[in-house]
């Protein structure tokens, strides 16, 4: 009997690991026609131009649901036979679902240390957790190049290349709620 109930428990393991791969598989698939459709409306398209996507999408989530249905009674059936072997051996298995693809965002509380792009941090004036909005200013870097070109005889206008380049600039880092500086990464 308890190897019976073992199998059955392997059984149904392999199968939600199926489902989780399937339905990952659908999501992600769901995903990227969604941005699809979105672009062929957002680009002036008729709805017939793109009715192919929205027909498979509508499939995708028909899929999705039978496929949850499909996990909720197998869990259902887990359910009962981990009770099985708890009850003779005292272990349970445990399903987890797959973390996000992404990692989670780092919000960095020291301003000095943002780096040259829009990141996560605490306002230190209106002290609310936000990404900041960066802008970028000539600085010295800027006009330090433009001299450089100037003295090796870049005269003609090449001069002026550094102040169109935002790797030559200074970094200003801003709070999108209150709208003052956070702080500015120099370019050394």
């Amino acid at each position: 009997m308890p190897q019976q109930s073992d199998k059955n428990l392997s059984n149904i393991f392999e199968e939600l690991n199926k489902l989780s791969f399937r339905r990952q598989q659908l999501t992600d698939r769901r995903n990227v026609l969604a941005l699809l459709v979105q672009f062929k409306r957002n680009n002036g398209q008729n709805e017939q131009q793109y009715s192919r996507e929205t027909g498979e999408l509508k499939e995708i989530d028909e899929e999705l649901t039978v496929l949850s249905e499909r996990k909720i009674e197998l869990e259902k059936l887990q359910e009962g036979g981990s009770n099985l072997i708890e009850t003779t051996t005292s272990s349970s298995v445990i399903f987890v679902d797959n973390p996000p693809p992404f990692p989670a965002p780092q919000v960095i509380l020291d301003v000095k240390q943002l780096p040259r792009h829009s990141s996560q941090t605490q306002c230190p004036f209106c002290h609310q957790y936000v990404t900041t909005e960066v802008m970028t200013k000539s600085g010295s870097v800027t006009y330090l190049v433009c001299f450089i070109s100037v003295v090796f005889g870049c005269v003609a206008g090449c001069c002026l290349i550094p102040f169109f380049l935002d790797s030559c600039k200074d970094v200003i880092h801003k709070c999108p709620k209150c709208r003052s500086n956070i702080n500015t990464c120099k370019k050394f």
